[in-house]
């Protein structure tokens, strides 16, 4: 019996210390998001618009599947009439498949969007876990490591609305199961890589574009390890398992990679151009990787992305990329601590792609400060980067903001600051047995203290309360929101907020809407807002000449709306959040319902302080 004690103990031991972790983790996630765990039904950490967007994504996805059967990658329900794919939207579609649970019980989006933002948190500070721990073999690493990668104040920042890029719980499982390949030479490694990989594919195809680069840098460097020890069967080995991973992601990604691929080459979908900064815009600053995040202290953000400079300023949403001194100076001792140990490889592989993902995400031109401009004996020039090259390959460099990709670069530095600490651990542990410890929590206790997040910004939204008397409404109509838009990340007409407000109003009463805010669409959908009389003035009330002959024409307006099966209007004065929309901001206002009665023929049938709703009298 005495056998069965000890695995008995042992496994109970294991699961001790796992479930410590997620517990630390858990609490870990309440505290950075705090106070959100009180207000997880009716407010989330978000911005408009892009927070509109994702949870109409969350519900769509719901829709899509349970509801209506459908491709989950096209909508007839936005952008009405033409409907729009979805192959190249920002879908989170895995999230959304997750979500859905959640949604049928509460029928809530917002409380399913805050219990997967929560849940993600603790599994990618899990999986950094896990991996951290399968290199270093300290618990203490580990636990410093998963929180340096779950919680970066890049991931906290990109919470409050960008959901596709805070999803990062399958990047540290990637690494893991390709480190488990290396070490066992079990293909069932690479099959179940692929599989992750996919996932990364369906949730955002820039995270899988990173796993990708990570996979081939992991096995150009080991196959020239191997090769050069003479090892052939290793690099065979290697190069066979790699071809499964590919193998078993290409399958089940095809039906989200190939007609993304045909759309993207068909030149109806612009990628670059139009409201969409050049790359250099929105490349991290080389100070930015030192420079606290503005979520520490105010808890809200001290500067924006502002259009129309050469470059983001440090702390924006997109710029704010700090990686904190201690990761950093535990990283450095990671050099120190292992360059003539047996793990010297495994951290040299580490230190460089850390090094590669930071450099990419500088861009293509080394930003110090907010200047590009180097100046050495009187001459100035600027120093071009790696990235572009990178930005000229086909497909693959169309991202457009750099500096998203530090985030295999905190996976990287999250490891190494593990091997530090463990390396550090060891070495005092020899003068007092519990000087380890202490110094590995006073090395969490200031990690903690860099990436401190809260109290965050919490967005409590107020739908129109007509929105959930359309639900009722039995027949086949479509509802148009005012300020009326058709946005995308590349090209816009009308109004960007309306746009959006007009996917979260569908989430309520799940009607088809001619607005709509995606990440990419066809540009003939999005334009053709500035063919339709009536449309085209209500979609940009103040564009000289407009209304013209054929806005002002009643009969050709009203067969317009008549076609488009347009039963309600909301004018709204407010934005869910309450800020004021753009008719009440540049006068137009009354303007547009004098218009909305006058030559569209509409009766109104409620107003309050935040809105207007009209009614079809066909």
């Amino acid at each position: 019996m005495a056998p069965l004690r000890t695995l008995g103990s042992v496994m109970m031991d294991k699961a001790g210390h796992w479930l410590a972790a997620a517990l630390f983790f858990s609490i870990a996630a309440i505290v950075q998001t705090w106070p959100l765990i009180l207000h997880t039904k009716d407010h989330i950490m978000g911005w408009a618009p892009d927070s509109y967007h994702f949870m109409w994504t969350l519900w769509w996805v719901k829709q899509a599947i349970v509801e209506l059967n459908t491709n989950p990658f096209h909508s007839d329900i936005i952008f009405f009439p033409q409907g729009t794919d979805l192959y190249l939207n920002t879908m989170v579609f895995v999230n959304g498949v997750l979500s859905i649970p959640m949604q049928l019980v509460s029928g809530n989006v917002m409380l399913s969007w805050n219990s997967l933002c929560l849940a993600f948190f603790v599994l990618s500070a899990l999986g950094a876990y896990m991996l951290s721990y399968r290199v270093t073999g300290s618990r203490w690493a580990a636990l410093l490591s998963g929180y340096i990668f779950a919680f970066s104040p890049f991931v906290l920042t990109r919470i409050h609305g960008h959901l596709n890029i805070a999803t990062t719980w399958p990047i540290p499982l990637f690494a893991l199961l390709l480190l488990r390949f290396h070490e066992t030479g079990r293909l069932r490694e690479m099959v179940a890589l692929g599989v992750v990989w996919a996932v990364l594919t369906y949730n955002w195809f820039e995270f899988a574009i990173d796993a990708g680069t990570f996979l081939v840098l992991f096995v150009v460097v080991q196959a020239l390890f191997y090769l050069r020890h003479g090892d052939r069967a290793k690099a065979r080995e290697l190069l066979r398992g790699t071809a499964i991973a590919a193998g078993v992601w290409l399958a089940i990604s095809a039906p989200l990679l190939i007609p993304s691929v045909i759309s993207t080459l068909s030149g109806d979908v612009s990628n670059r151009g139009g409201l969409s900064p050049p790359t250099e815009f929105y490349s991290a600053d080389l100070l930015g990787f030192v420079t606290p995040s503005p979520l520490w202290g105010p808890g809200e953000f001290s500067k924006a992305d502002l259009p129309g400079e050469t470059h983001a300023v440090i702390g924006g949403v997109e710029t704010t990329v700090f990686l904190g001194i201690v990761p950093l100076l535990l990283a450095g001792s990671a050099l120190l601590f292992h360059w003539k140990s047996p793990q010297r490889w495994m951290m040299l592989f580490w230190a460089g792609t850390f090094i590669f993902f930071s450099v990419m995400a500088l861009g293509p031109l080394l930003y110090v400060g907010g200047e590009k401009e180097v100046a050495i004996g009187g001459v100035s020039f600027s120093v071009s980067l790696p990235f572009r090259v990178y930005d000229n390959i086909p497909i693959i460099g169309l991202r457009s903001v750099p500096a998203r990709m530090i985030v295999f670069g905190t996976l990287a530095l999250s490891v190494l600051a593990g091997m530090g600490l463990d390396g550090l651990m060891s070495r005092l542990s020899w003068v007092r047995r519990a000087t380890g410890p202490l110094v590995a929590i006073l090395a969490l206790a200031l990690v903690i203290l860099e990436y401190w997040n809260p109290p965050v910004s919490l967005a409590h939204f107020s739908a129109p309360m007509i929105y959930e008397e359309i639900q009722g409404e039995q027949g086949d109509f479509a509802v148009l929101d005012l300020p009326l838009g058709r946005a995308t990340g590349i090209i816009q007409r009308g109004d960007v907020v309306g746009a959006a407000i007009a996917e979260y109003g569908q989430t309520i009463h799940g009607k088809p809407v001619v607005g709509g805010y995606i990440s990419r669409a066809k540009d003939k959908d999005v334009l053709w807002l500035e063919q339709v009389p009536g449309l085209k003035y209500l979609g940009c009330s103040l564009c000289p000449g407009l209304p013209d002959a054929d806005d002002r024409n009643p009969a050709l307006v009203r067969a317009v709306f008549n076609g488009l099966r347009i039963k309600y209007v909301i004018v709204h004065k407010v934005d869910l959040e309450g800020r004021p929309m753009s008719y009440e901001l540049d006068g137009t206002a009354a303007a547009v319902q004098e218009y909305l009665e006058t030559v569209v023929g509409l009766t109104k049938v409620t107003e309050d302080i935040d809105y207007i709703a009209y009614k079809s009298n066909q």
